[in-house]
């Protein structure tokens, strides 16, 4: 069995954007979803009232996941939603830790934070095949932040290793991690999980464009993998939709299935 996982910054809601505002553009961000049918996609940026959106648009999916905030009604508040087929996955459990020294403590910040940054988790049982059960995670590390992004990924790594001790189950860990391929939170991210952008044959290019397109710089959106998955095909979303470009950064995603020992 094959699964394809989808990482996507929607670009939150900015009046100042124009047309390029949320509301003019949720159809495009729904159409490349639906065009491309993920089992799993990992949004970040979401605040509840876009997240609303999606869910009426593609109702195949069921969304885990809250904001930055924790549990409440924050309207403005941010979440790393984790959206599943639900014809497909069943959820076993799912959680959300913070990205800060406090990790359970709601909107915790630590060191050069410029916000409360979440991860959220989701354990999944396929409906298809009875053993085949995995981790998903979502993050967005700070954007300002270089100490709380190396912090940020030596802490997903810890909580990737509880979670194989555990489980002793394939983990795939996606997100916007705001900094490029040579940097250390990177590096250290690819020193213990594998990088979906290995399977690419040309330079990955940018992922974050700011609504102008094309592929010049670098990435800042990924997906990793534990060493017990086989990744078959990355792809980058750059198709624009009616005339214009679902986000200001393009959707990733990535087609994998357990590896064979």
């Amino acid at each position: 069995m094959s699964i394809t996982a989808m990482t996507f910054n929607l670009r939150v809601n900015v009046p100042t954007d124009g047309t390029n505002a949320w509301p003019y553009r949720k159809h495009r961000a729904a159409a490349i979803i639906a065009a491309s049918a993920p089992d799993i996609f990992g949004t970040q940026e979401g605040t509840s009232a876009m997240l609303k959106d999606l869910d009426e648009a593609l109702p195949d999916y069921h969304r885990i996941g809250n904001g930055r905030l924790g549990e409440g009604n924050h309207p403005n508040d941010e979440y790393c939603a984790i959206y599943y087929k639900h014809a497909v996955l069943t959820p076993l459990k799912h959680g959300q830790f913070w990205l800060s020294e406090t990790s359970s403590e709601p909107g915790s910040i630590s060191w050069d934070s410029s916000l409360p940054r979440i991860c959220t988790w989701v354990c999944f049982q396929s409906k298809k095949i009875s053993d085949f059960q995995f981790y998903v995670l979502n993050t967005h590390f700070d954007h300002m932040g270089l100490i709380a992004r190396q912090k940020s990924a030596q802490l997903v790594l810890k909580q990737i290793q509880q979670y194989r001790e555990k489980d002793q189950i394939p983990v795939i860990l996606m997100g916007d991690f705001n900094a490029s391929p040579e940097q250390p939170e990177i590096t250290t991210l690819g020193q213990q999980l594998q990088n979906a952008y290995t399977l690419l044959s040309e330079p990955v290019g940018c992922t974050f464009h700011d609504f102008k397109g094309g592929q010049d710089g670098e990435p800042i959106d990924y997906i990793f993998a534990t060493s017990d998955i086989e990744m078959t095909e990355t792809h980058i979303h750059r198709d624009q939709i009616d005339g214009g470009f679902p986000s200001d950064h393009y959707a990733i995603s990535v087609t994998w299935r357990p590896a064979t020992s």
